[in-house]
C-alpha cells in the first residue's frame, strides 16, 4: 500500500473563468452533425424499409428521400445548423463563465 499524504495549502490560485473557442466548438458540432447525417443516410440507402431516415425528413427542410439533391441539401443544413448551435453554445458559455464563474 502506498503512503498517501494530504497537503493543505492556504495559497489560492487566481481563478480564471473557463473559456471555449467559439469557432472551434462551432466547427466541431458542425462536423459531428454532418457526419451523423451522412452515416444515417448511408444506412438509409442500405435498408430503406427500416424507416430510420424518417427523423431526418422531419427536421430538415426540403428533404424528399434518398436522392443526391436531398443528401447535398441535408449536408449543407447540417453544417449550418451544427455551426450555429456550436457557436451559440460557446458564446453563451463564455458569457456565463465570465459573469458568474
Amino acid at each position: 500500500m502506498a503512503n498517501t499524504s494530504l497537503h493543505v495549502s492556504s495559497v489560492k490560485s487566481p481563478a480564471t473563468p473557463a473559456h471555449v473557442s467559439v469557432p472551434v466548438l462551432g466547427a466541431t458540432l458542425a462536423a459531428f452533425v454532418s457526419i451523423s447525417f451522412l452515416l444515417c443516410m448511408l444506412l438509409g440507402f442500405a435498408g430503406p424499409e427500416w424507416g430510420l431516415h424518417r427523423p431526418w425528413l422531419q427536421f430538415y427542410l426540403g428533404l424528399t428521400g434518398f436522392d443526391f439533391r436531398s443528401v447535398a441539401l441535408g449536408f449543407l443544413q447540417s453544417v449550418i445548423f451544427g455551426g450555429y448551435a456550436g457557436a451559440s453554445i460557446a458564446t453563451i458559455f463564455n458569457f456565463v463563465s465570465r459573469r458568474f464563474g
